[in-house]
């Protein structure tokens, strides 16, 4: 998670725990079965639930969950006791000796300065170790664009703009080749990157609101008062409502691009 320690919140991110789990499955089906560490972090753990597929993949190892929120860190020790979790920013990981695995799913989206973060983590890892990451690329989206466009359109909406992580750029995309480069730069080899677009069901455009305030919106949200959030979501609530039409069976499939990276060192 990001580094602010308290507007994170348990119960809404919660909503959607195995749709935000499923990525995070299909990051670690990528790591071979020959592959067997003794010690494991979860950078950016949140409430467990990838710390979880972990600790099932690899009952021996040591796993780590990491987070900044003692809010999520609450219910993952409450929700998985055997699993240890510490409290600490991701930008200032450090560990005192060489891992054989960093998983960081849906996490390092939150940090800036990729090109310094990268380079520390493999360093951070024994021979042969593996990094793995996993972040959304759809800040392009209706999904998105939606929450400038309305914070654009009133004055007193206007101050909340800079609460957005990634600006009002509407063509912002995690490149690829980018990370591919940053990746074979620092040492890593036999590369594994990709990307998927999920097709999430919805059931309404109130629950594509609920989905977004978990995350994205989360910046926002916190610095409004209540009468501006209910506000907010119902401008948001239908302005989404023209981007993504219903389908026959009235329900919704909300598109959700997100990029993989696994690399050994």
């Amino acid at each position: 998670m990001e580094n602010n320690k308290s507007s994170w919140n348990v119960k809404i991110y919660g909503q959607f725990l195995d749709l935000r789990t499923r990525p995070a499955r299909d990051l670690l089906s990528v790591i071979p079965n020959s592959f067997q560490p003794k010690v494991v972090y979860d950078l950016g753990c949140g409430p467990g639930n990838s710390t979880i597929l972990l600790k099932n993949r690899w009952p021996h190892a040591k796993i780590i969950g990491l987070d900044s929120s003692l809010d999520m860190l609450e219910e993952a020790k409450k929700s998985y006791s055997d699993i240890e979790f510490i409290q600490e920013d991701i930008a200032n990981f450090s560990p005192a000796e060489k891992v054989d695995c960093l998983f960081a799913n849906a996490s390092l989206q939150w940090l800036d300065h990729h090109e310094i973060l990268i380079p520390k983590f493999l360093q951070s890892l024994n021979q042969d170790g593996v990094l793995g990451i996993q972040m959304p690329n759809n800040f392009h989206s209706p999904l998105h664009q939606a929450t400038v466009k309305i914070l654009q359109s009133h004055n007193h909406w206007r101050l909340y703009l800079k609460k957005l992580r990634y600006g009002i750029l509407i063509k912002q995309l995690y490149k690829l080749s980018w990370y591919y480069d940053l990746l074979t730069k620092s040492g890593a080899h036999s590369l594994q990157i990709w990307e998927t677009e999920y097709f999430q069901e919805m059931a309404s455009y109130q629950e594509i609101f609920d989905w977004v305030k978990g995350t994205g919106l989360r910046p926002v949200l916190s610095a409004m008062d209540a009468e501006t959030q209910n506000e907010f979501s119902r401008a948001y609530v239908e302005m989404v409502a023209k981007e993504y039409p219903l389908q026959v069976n009235h329900k919704i499939l909300l598109p959700f691009r997100r990029i993989f990276m696994i690399g050994y060192k």
